[in-house]
Order: structure tokens, then sequence, then C-alpha cells
């Protein structure tokens, strides 16, 4: 029988020199071909081409080097309490070193404000607003319906040159009886001081008569500014915010920003909202003609309310509401209502507020001091979240009576419970249609439905929301409270951090 190879140790010293001598020829071999070639690079590449003759030829073409791929910075879903910085990684040292496009120069803050309101409104804007901390004295336009002079500040008496055709009209009347008013030492202010006053009636009509002369002043008193920025004596305007969005557009052209309202046909920017009109929108329309006022006079007198007027007039001449000139859209940052009457939800949760309308004094100086603490490089603009963790969540509660938080997505009676709508996510149905029967079974119907973040009880009725909202209470002493059963609301705050931010 044949031994192994492997165990005859005759053989193993042949084969060593077999496997030696077949290395070697390899080897040889290889070298004769000359060295390997490197690979030819990415950026020279040779591609067929034909000439005239058809004849086929290769030339060598240089591609454009690929850029290098950039990691972006991926930004999470979920909102924070308090957003953190944005990150530089990525943006270059030229980046960094570029100043906005849009300054406190660029600016012109027009405040409106009346008599009739004037000394219960104007006095905290005074100290706030108009503090030369966010904007130079310089940048702003006072302006009333009768002349005033608080300390360094003048406000402009927008209807001492009004026509003989407005001065006839009804609603002019308060004009002329105001210096009466105040020579027999009345004063409308309500300050629980003898001599108090509601003061005169009819204000509100003589408020429209203001708008149009206002505008036509502000812009040939400022025609160097870019934007004009209409701020009302009840509303707040953040104006580094607004500064921000103002970027975005070339003040040139004929851009009119606001909150969206409609009356008689036309889109316009509501007033007390606060708004913003280019400069190229002021020469496309009072810049263009000298004679608009007169125009507009019968317009004027014949409707109810100056936005609406405002932005019929610019409709007139070819400027148009909206972001994208004549957009019916609702955008947010512009508010008609107050922060604790404003829904709070996914949709606006990480969008900029830009403005507060119903703002009382309180409301205003609390404003300011958020604006003025606020770190706009770290934390980037304020938003609806940071002023729902300011001056929203602090007052909710699991249940409060005496209380309506305005709940109205769902609305759930005794007499409609059998055919409620019952949402896809609520787990019980039974749960959900036995909702007006109490406070309780309220509020177990709405931690039955996984959208549902506050509800709110009155008698036999239960209504639930997937927004949030304050609302407002009904204190002890208040005679409301002898005249109607308690409502009852609550809030399920857990279920808000959860919210994300919507485009």
């Amino acid at each position: 029988m044949l031994k192994a190879f492997y165990k005859d140790n005759r053989m193993v010293p042949l084969g060593l020199m077999l496997l030696t001598i077949i290395i070697f020829i390899y080897h040889f071999e290889l070298d004769r071909q000359g060295p390997t070639l490197p690979l030819v690079p990415d950026a020279l590449v040779a591609e067929p081409q034909k000439d005239a003759g058809s004849t086929t030829r290769t030339t060598t073409t240089i591609k454009e080097p690929e850029k290098e791929a950039v990691e972006k910075p991926v930004h999470s879903a979920v909102p924070s309490k308090t957003p953190s910085a944005p990150s530089t990684h990525h943006i270059s040292h030229a980046q960094q070193q570029q100043t906005p496009s849009i300054t406190g120069d660029d600016i012109v803050l027009v405040f409106k404000s009346g008599a009739s309101a004037f000394w219960k409104r104007v006095p905290i804007h005074l100290a706030t607003t108009l503090s030369p901390a966010r904007i130079s004295p310089d940048n702003v336009l006072l302006y009333s319906d009768q002349a005033e002079t608080v300390g360094p500040w003048e406000f402009i008496d927008v209807l001492a040159n009004s026509s003989e055709k407005v001065r006839q009209s009804q609603d002019f009347v308060p004009y002329l009886q105001q210096q009466d008013f105040d020579d027999r030492q009345n004063y409308a202010e309500l300050s629980n001081v003898p001599g108090d006053s509601p003061g005169l009636s009819g204000g509100w009509k003589l408020d429209r008569l203001k708008w149009l002369p206002m505008i036509k002043h502000a812009g040939e008193a400022k025609p160097n500014a870019k934007w004009y920025i209409f701020n009302e004596d009840d509303s707040f305007v953040f104006l580094r915010n607004l500064e921000r969005h103002l970027e975005k557009f070339n003040h040139e052209e004929p851009w009119y920003l606001g909150s969206l309202a409609w009356n008689n046909g036309i889109y316009f920017a509501h007033g007390g909202s606060g708004f913003a009109l280019s400069r190229g929108a002021w020469m496309k329309s009072f810049g263009q003609d000298p004679d608009i006022l007169e125009k507009f006079e019968s317009y004027t007198v014949q409707h109810s309310f100056g936005d609406h007027i405002l932005g019929h007039v610019l409709h007139e001449y070819g400027v148009e509401f909206g972001e994208t000139h004549g957009d019916s859209r609702f955008t947010y940052g512009f508010n008609p209502e107050a922060h604790w009457s404003t829904w709070y939800e996914p949709a606006n949760w990480c969008k900029p507020v830009y403005s507060w309308h119903h703002t009382h004094g309180r409301d205003v100086a609390r404003f300011y001091n958020l604006e003025q603490s606020w770190d706009f490089e770290k934390r980037g603009p304020i938003r609806y979240r940071d002023i729902f963790n300011e001056f929203v969540a602090p007052y909710l509660r699991e249940r409060v009576e005496w209380w309506d938080n305005w709940s109205s997505k769902h609305d759930i009676r005794s007499n409609t419970a059998e055919k409620a709508e019952v949402p896809d996510t609520v787990k019980s149905a039974d749960t959900w249609r036995s909702a007006w029967k109490s406070v309780d079974a309220c509020e177990a119907a709405c931690k039955s439905w996984a959208q549902c973040v506050q509800w709110s009880y009155y008698e036999d009725r239960c209504k639930m929301d997937s927004m949030m909202l304050l609302g407002s209470g009904i204190p002890p002493g208040d005679s409301r409270r002898e005249t109607s059963l308690p409502w009852t609301s609550g809030w399920l705050k857990r279920r808000v951090e959860n919210w994300e931010c919507q485009e």
C-alpha cells in the first residue's frame, strides 16, 4: 500500500524544490509585462467623438470635479422648551460675518392711537414699544386724532388737514368735540381719579378716517425707509422677529404683509394685528398719485374700516396683499387675537411670532421684557411655543371651575350624543358618547381620544379639542357667578410635550 505523500520523508524535499521553481517562473513572467498602470483619475475620461468625416476619434475631456459631500445638520422634529443654538459647523467664516440685510435703520415704526383711548393705552408703549433700546426715535412716527406731547414724543394730529367734505361727515363730529371735552376738565383715562370719563363715543368711526392720510404722510416724511411697520395702541409687534422675516422680501417690490382679512371682495392686512408695507408698495400707490386722498374720500366715508379702505386703495394701484401677491391663504405670525385667546397647535408651534392684538398694558410690558431678554443669536426667533411656555402653560391645570378654555372641535350634548362623530383614535365609542353625563365623563372622553389636549364641561355639554387655548376664568366676587352654573375646564399638558414641528 502506498504511503501518503506527507508521510514519506524522502518526497518532501523534492516537493519543496518543485514549488520554488514554479513561483520563480511566475514572477519572472510578470516582470516582463512591465509595471501596472495607475488608475485613470475620474477627472480625465476618454470619450469617443465623431469628427465631420464620421471617423471615430478619442479625445480627453476634463470633468468638473464633484463637490465634496457636506454633511447636513440634522434638526430634531420634536421641539424643546428651550431651542438650542443653531449649528455653525457648516457655516463659512464669511457667512458668519454677514450682517442682516434689514436693520433698525431700514424700518419706520408707524404707531397709531386716538384721543378716546390715548391715555389708557399709550403710556405703557412709551417705555416699551418706543424704547430707544429697540428702535431709534428717528425711526418712529406717532399719529393720533389729537396732537399730544409726552416728554420727547410728539403725536401728530393726522386729521388736522382734513378736507371740507370729510369734516362734514357725521363721523367727524367726535373730532370737533374733543377740544371742548378737554376744556371741561374731563379725562378719558378710567384711572379711578375724580374727573374720569369713558370718553367721547364714536372714536372707532373716526379711526377709519386716519388711515389714508397717515400712510401718505409716513411715506413722505421718511422717504429713505425700506419698510413701514404699523403698530396700533392695543397691539405689540416683535420687531426683531419681523425684521428677520422682511429680509426674505425685496423692499423695492410692492409687498403688503400682515394677517389675512377680507371685506367687500378685497383681501387686506388686518390693522390691529400690525402689518408691513414696503417702500416699493408705497411708491406704486401713494407715491404715484399726489391726489390719492381726494380720489378716495367718498369711498372712505362710505365704508367702516380703515384697514379695509387701505387694502382697497392699494389693490386699485396693483399692490396685492400677501406673501405671493394676492394670496388668500392665512399665514401664521401676525395674530388678530390676544395670546390667551389664540390656538396653539403643531401647525404653528415652531413658527415665529410677529405680533399680538388686543394686548393690555400688562401684556405689552411682559412681551417687551421677553424680547429684551431673548438671545436671538443662540435661540433664533421667538416662536409660538415660546409664548405658550412663558404666558400660557403656567396657568394650565388638570381641572379648574369657573373657567372656559373655549374648546370647540367636538361638542357632545345630551340630545346629540347618539349621533356624535367618533374620531378614529378614540379607544371607546361608549366613553365618547357618554361625555355629556358629568365632568368626570367629559375628562374621560378627552383622555380616550389620542389627539385631545383640552376639554370643558357645562351642565350637559362636553367640548373637546386637539389644540391648546388658555381662555379665561371668572374670579370670585364677579357677578357672573351669580347668574350661571360654572364652566369646568381641563388640559392634558403632557400630550403637548409630544408635539412636533410642522412645515
